[in-house]
């Protein structure tokens, strides 16, 4: 009779005992699911805090890139001006620089047809002096006593003054035109070719 009793008493404590179990089991499950849903959420809201700065640096960047190429498009058409000016500038400047090559070009053939006429007429002027040179005077006449003191020499004196007179009735040869060097030569080329592009750019 007594173990009757105890048996009787006995199961419904396992049936709340197994209950309890379960719901502490499923209040766990519980907890853990709550737990795993507060992560994911912390993790979404750091992931938007990090986009948000994200998609602010890259405003704050876009709009830096807006004023640098703002700024590039200022500078480049103050540099296309600059540039024209510039070439005009360099343009004044070449032709400034022909003028005066051009100039020089002709002070240097000046001056070097000066020294050829310089040194033609330097050269011309002994023949010029020797065709003006007056003609010596003639001997004075001999006494006739110093014409007989001389007949007994007198094959020595007739043949004598055949040959003074001779040397005097010689003209004197001019001296052959002196020709340039191949210097000269090339000089006076260069020369003409400079003056002829100089009087193309004067023109």
């Amino acid at each position: 009779m007594g173990v009757m009793d105890v048996t009787t008493t006995a199961r419904p404590l396992d049936r709340r005992r197994d209950k309890a179990g379960t719901a502490s089991a499923a209040a766990a499950a519980a907890d853990a699911a709550v737990t795993d849903i507060d992560r994911q959420l912390e993790t979404l809201t750091s992931l938007a805090e990090q986009q948000q700065q994200a998609l602010r640096r890259a405003a704050e960047e876009a709009e830096r890139l807006k004023r640098s190429l703002k700024a590039a498009g200022k500078r480049r058409a103050e540099l296309a001006k600059e540039r024209k000016k510039a070439v005009a500038k360099a343009e004044r400047a070449r032709t400034k620089a022909d003028l005066a090559e051009a100039k020089y070009d002709k002070e240097v053939l000046a001056d070097l047809v000066r020294r050829e006429k310089e040194m033609d007429r330097a050269a011309a002027q002994p023949a010029a002096g020797k065709e003006l040179e007056p003609a010596p005077e003639r001997a004075p006449a001999v006494p006739s006593g110093q014409a007989v003191a001389k007949t007994a020499d007198g094959k020595a004196a007739e043949t004598a003054a055949p040959a003074r007179s001779s040397r005097r009735s010689a003209p004197a040869a001019d001296p052959p035109p002196e020709k340039p060097d191949e210097a000269t030569q090339t000089a006076r080329r260069t020369a003409a070719r400079k003056t002829a592009k100089a009087a193309r750019l004067i023109r």
